[in-house]
């Protein structure tokens, strides 16, 4: 079932964190209810927050979420002129890390997608190195070409968009500035 076959009243309600979309197959019922338990935007954001601070101490599994590599990322508040840290899921393709905004398919993006849309410039920390850089947002046509890789590589990207009606916001950041 997709987005497009759900009514709008669970779509409203999905969106809105009322509803938690169904059980993906590749998942079992443990780690569903793992995610669903910690899907509202509060627990999200603090779960991110104390997961920089045991990424930056090293801690074991630390580098991991939902079964898939974090890296810490720390954008520029749009408002605050405050810099914001926060793990996020990746993948690498060629050169490049791809942070995707999806937020667990909650209406919104995340506040470092519009932290990014303001002002690209940011930090990585990842595979023990920090550098700063700029990241790039990927629309259209490279995102096309980028998204089925995406979502082989971290199916809950893909099973969340399917239940979302907004876009998922795609960045590319690169590698080379990690020297």
């Amino acid at each position: 079932m997709t987005a497009e076959e759900l009514s709008e009243e669970l779509l409203d309600r999905i969106e809105a964190g009322l509803e938690h979309p169904p059980k993906p197959d590749f998942l079992s019922d443990s780690e569903w209810n793992d995610i669903v338990a910690s899907r509202t935007p509060e627990i999200i954001r603090m779960a991110g927050n104390m997961q920089v601070d045991m990424y930056r101490q090293g801690l074991p599994g630390a580098d991991m979420a939902q079964g898939a590599p974090v890296l810490v990322l720390t954008t520029i508040g749009r408002k605050s002129g405050n810099r914001f840290a926060t793990c996020v899921n990746f993948m690498v393709h060629d050169d490049e890390l791809y942070v995707v905004g999806s937020f667990a398919a909650f209406a919104n993006s995340p506040a470092w997608v519009k932290n990014l849309e303001a002002d690209a410039h940011c930090s990585i920390e990842h595979d023990g190195r920090e550098w700063a850089t700029v990241a790039r947002a990927v629309t259209g046509e490279e995102r096309a070409r980028v998204w089925p890789l995406m979502t082989e590589y971290f199916p809950l990207w893909g099973h969340f968009q399917k239940y979302c009606r907004r876009e998922f916001p795609v960045f590319a950041i690169p590698l080379d500035a990690a020297g």
